[in-house]
């Protein structure tokens, strides 16, 4: 019911008090005639500052770098056109990896659709179809068709938004602008039911009498959701081990006995305690084949704790979308006197490592040495972004474990260019380091973000592994197609000079060796404002990728 006391204000007013309300305090995107309006209700108020990014895709990319490091939702607009096209991709990788993103999308005046308004996309077939394009890349979407919809609509986005999905709202220029009554934010309570408690307390009874070890192993919606001190309460009170996902991985570490990471850039030590244990308790990972390789075991049960049910099947599902408090019921719940002697000997053990993918030597590092090189001297507190490619398998199997700061890696969709957006939105809303791992190839998709890094005077450190090529996809090229020309290898780049002349507000170092690479890490993350460090790397290096390795025993087999 409105509130008397309220008075009238326009949608876009409404829109950015509700994000104020749900702890949003940036909004990024790009301007544009379709969605002006909003940046302009935000310029207004006090609460939430629209940041502008130099491409949509890293406008949504920030939002979800920002949604990870603080576990609540944040928000992206675009103007219509080319610019809503824009941040797809980036909705596409909050989807499929659950990152409860708010997209606004401006739209042509109402009365302009169906009539040649520049930039319609809401008249099919004559148009594009917007509201399919992004009800397929989001858990709703809604088209706002008159000014009283929107408080319904912000009610339906914020329960969406809850479940870890994104949302899209397309907003027509004429809806933005109009006067409509406030009302009260209708607030949300925590759904605790009996019936969850009990499944809960059944999934504690098993732990409890399991005739074998206990594998813990935590996922990306674990790490969003920071449980790491209710995941080591559980593993010390059921004796057994963690393991993590590439997801999950800052949560390795805390205090109990480790085993790594799991799937295809994983530790075979991982997968030799599952499949060594009695019962694995997965938390908060939906078990993609990125994240489970190599755990398939007919003689372990398997339990799962998350919002959605994994993508495989597994012996108990509960849904959940607290893990925190989920964790303490099974905790509280065990009983440590009938849990059997857990005999697991905790470790790390690494994949091998081939060195080359053709014979030879070029002397330049390899990924995996620049990570050894440089993975102490990130400062504590820091949160790492690792791009797509050889530079993520690297820190994802590399990287020092139980290190304070988050680590995020983007295998949804595992889109080039991810990090530099999504480690400046982190270091927007935290002002905490943040620190970005990425190829020469992501960097000439979506490197020039860093423009905004430099703009805001962000504590941001971009690690640009340069190897002329799409490292990975060279690989690929000598493994499945030996024989055939490489297409992966580029003209050499100077990107050390290129940036420096480019932005004088951004300090540039290089190196190309291991003594030059330490003095220079030294450099690079000591201060405040942004840095770039360019590291030249060897495009034939083998990465740590299970799927490679494999196929590269095949092949030696066959010679």
């Amino acid at each position: 019911m409105t509130d008397p006391k309220l008075a009238g204000a326009t949608v876009a007013d409404v829109i950015i008090r509700r994000l104020g309300a749900l702890g949003v305090d940036r909004i990024f995107g790009v301007h544009g005639a379709n969605i002006e309006d909003l940046y302009a209700a935000a310029l207004a108020g006090t609460d939430v500052k629209p940041v502008v990014a130099k491409h949509e895709f890293s406008a949504g990319t920030m939002a979800d770098g920002a949604a990870r490091i603080t576990g609540r939702p944040a928000a992206v607009m675009t103007t219509s056109g080319g610019g809503a096209m824009n941040v797809v991709a980036a909705l596409a990788e909050s989807y499929d990896s659950r990152v409860p993103v708010l997209a606004l999308i401006g739209s042509a005046p109402s009365a302009l659709e169906g009539h040649g308004g520049f930039q319609d996309m809401l008249d099919p077939p004559h148009t594009i179809d917007a509201s399919k394009i992004f009800s397929a890349v989001t858990g709703l979407c809604m088209k706002i068709d008159t000014p009283h919809q929107i408080h319904d609509a912000l009610d339906a986005a914020e329960r969406v938004l809850a479940t870890n999905r994104p949302v899209a709202l397309i907003i027509p220029k004429d809806i933005q602008t109009s006067v409509v009554a406030e009302r009260t934010r209708l607030r949300s309570v925590r759904d605790i039911s009996v019936a969850a408690i009990a499944k809960l307390e059944d999934v504690a009874a098993m732990m409890s009498d399991a005739r074998g070890a206990v594998t813990v192993l935590a996922g990306d919606e674990a790490s969003r959701q920071q449980v790491g001190a209710d995941l080591s309460d559980l593993v010390k009170v059921a004796g057994g081990v963690l393991a993590a996902t590439p997801g999950g991985r800052d949560l390795l570490g805390a205090g109990v006995p480790t085993v790594g990471l799991t799937g295809v850039m994983g530790h075979p030590s991982a997968a030799s305690a599952v499949a060594a244990s009695a019962v694995l308790l997965v938390v908060g990972s939906r078990l993609s084949l990125t994240d489970r390789a190599g755990l398939d075991t007919a003689d372990t049960i398997v339990i799962h704790l998350g919002a959605e049910p994994p993508t495989i099947d597994v012996d108990t599902h509960v849904p959940v979308t607290d893990l925190g408090w989920a964790l303490q019921v099974i905790t509280k719940n065990i009983d440590t006197e009938r849990r059997v002697s857990r005999r697991l000997v905790p470790g790390i053990e690494a994949l091998p490592t081939p060195g080359r993918v053709r014979p030879g030597g070029t002397g330049l590092l390899t990924s995996i040495q620049v990570i050894q090189s440089i993975g102490d001297r990130i400062p504590e507190g820091a949160n790492i972004f690792a791009d797509a490619g050889n530079v993520g398998a690297a820190a994802i199997h590399h990287l020092p474990v139980g290190r304070d700061g988050r680590f995020v890696v983007a295998l949804g969709m595992g889109g080039m260019g991810y990090a530099f957006g999504a480690a400046i939105g982190a270091a927007m809303v935290t002002g905490h380091r943040s620190v970005v791992l990425a190829g020469d190839g992501a960097f000439l998709m979506h490197g020039m973000e860093i423009h905004t890094a430099i703009e805001h005077r962000l504590p941001v450190t971009v690690v640009l592994f340069n190897n002329n090529a799409h490292g990975m996809c060279v690989t690929r090229e000598q493994l499945f197609f030996p024989g055939s020309p490489s297409i992966n290898r580029f003209q050499p780049t100077d990107f050390e000079g290129g940036l420096s002349m480019m932005f004088p507000g951004l300090a540039v170092s290089g190196a190309g060796t291991r003594t030059a690479l330490v003095a220079a890490a030294d450099r690079a993350f000591d201060g405040y404002g942004p840095h770039c460090l360019v590291v030249q790397t060897d495009p034939d290096e083998f990465p740590s990728f299970g799927p490679f390795l494999t196929a590269r025993t095949s092949l030696e087999e066959n010679r």
